[in-house]
């Protein structure tokens, strides 16, 4: 605790922090209260499929590039900018009942703008605690506090933007959210004028043109056997355990368990109470800068093993405590592998480097679910076996790994 509270009275940090915080919780509430409109206005499931590829799309196909600008301008302003343009989003729809083509058509594009924004967002929050701690050792705790934010306010905001939707206040909920966008950009004014008055050494690029910054940001990616190892591995993961685990927790619930929507609800948020009580924990253990892609890949491993265990049992408190360890498990690798990047991405194009590793990171998710999707209707009688062939798959990728590492960790 006293390394956190340590953590925390970093000034800079200490907003930073916030700024994450009130980012986290605007977007939970932000995805549910969207998805919510777009069902409830027009009654077609395919208004929800382009409210979510309006905001992912863009920046899977220029996630690489875009990102690239951390490198040439500062990260600061553009990460003010990109909150600024999220809560433009919101602050048009408390005006706007999009009760014509025309205000559809703008809200849409608006999403597509909101949505090309997040590689300025993806990287921006790692490199300012890259600028704030120089060292792997005090970046371990920042990443966990970052971690533990994230699946904090997913839980609460998921919960209030539930209870205020369903109390018919749903227009209310933009006004929340754009509010809290622009608590993110205030917190980022003070962080940004924290780091100039403090004069700390924030890492400056030579940046060329964006392609050359994007050959560049490869050519060190492929340089370094770990650094393709972890985004292989990471990648890997999101595709299948993480993406096969939201397909296919319902079915389980509904099918297997016969078990209704309170059920669902208390499964899903058991990771995410694991997490907190994992990243808690991880972030307090010193870790050699050597081990750090251990601990990555041997998290992963482990979550594979127990993800095989989930296939196995249909008994509502085994998952329940399946899930929580789960949580448990996969802190380490969701801290240790971000420690790993900033430790890495030392480069003129670290920019464009964080926002590759997030853009892989996202692109994953989507096509795991169209997989697992596929799979668990052909298997639907049979989703245990799912479990099991896609935690064997982590589980001896990540065994691999572990022997290609070694030599690496002895010397």
């Amino acid at each position: 605790m006293r390394l956190y509270l340590t953590t925390l009275k970093n000034k800079p940090f200490s907003f930073l922090f916030a700024s994450i915080l009130f980012s986290n919780l605007a977007n939970s509430i932000a995805n549910i209260s969207l998805i919510w409109l777009a069902y409830n206005k027009f009654n077609t499931p395919l208004i929800i499929a382009g409210v979510l590829g309006a905001l992912q799309l863009p920046s899977l196909i220029i996630g690489p590039f875009l990102g690239g600008l951390l490198d040439k301008f500062q990260k600061t302003n553009l990460m003010i900018f990109a909150n600024f343009v999220n809560a433009l989003v919101f602050i048009f729809l408390i005006f706007n009942n999009l009760n014509t083509n025309n205000n559809v058509i703008i809200f849409i594009l608006l999403l597509v703008i909101s949505g090309s924004m997040k590689p300025l967002l993806m990287g921006g929050d790692s490199m300012v605690i890259q600028d704030i701690f120089p060292n792997s050792e005090e970046r371990i705790p920042a990443n966990a506090l970052t971690t533990m934010s994230f699946d904090l306010t997913y839980i609460f905001g998921s919960m209030l933007s539930g209870v205020v939707i369903a109390l018919g206040y749903g227009f209310k909920v933009y006004t929340l959210v754009g509010c809290l966008y622009l608590l993110v950009v205030g917190c980022l004014f003070v962080v940004k004028n924290n780091l100039n008055n403090h004069k700390i050494n924030i890492s400056k690029s030579e940046y060329g043109t964006f392609f050359s910054n994007f050959i560049n940001a490869l050519n060190v990616i492929f340089k370094n056997s770990e650094l393709v190892i972890v985004l292989i591995m990471d990648f890997l993961w999101n595709m299948l355990l993480w993406a096969g685990l939201t397909v296919l927790l319902p079915v389980v619930v509904k099918v297997h368990l016969s078990y209704g929507a309170g059920a669902y609800g208390l499964l899903e948020s058991m990771t995410s109470i694991g997490i907190v009580l994992g990243s808690f924990l991880i972030g307090q253990i010193r870790l050699k800068k050597n081990s750090l892609v251990f601990g990555v890949i041997g998290s992963i491993g482990l979550h594979g093993i127990l993800f095989i265990t989930l296939g196995l049992t249909y008994n509502l408190w085994v998952l329940v405590i399946g899930l929580i360890f789960i949580g448990i498990v996969v802190s380490p690798a969701l801290i240790y592998k971000t420690t790993f990047y900033q430790q890495t991405f030392d480069d003129n194009s670290r920019g464009a480097l964080f926002t590759i590793a997030g853009t892989m990171t996202s692109a994953s998710y989507p096509i795991g679910i169209m997989i697992t999707s596929l799979l668990s209707t052909y298997f639907s009688s049979k989703i245990g076996f799912i479990f099991v062939i896609y935690g064997l798959i982590i589980t001896f990728i990540s065994i691999i790994a572990i022997f290609n590492i070694r030599p690496k960790m002895v010397k």
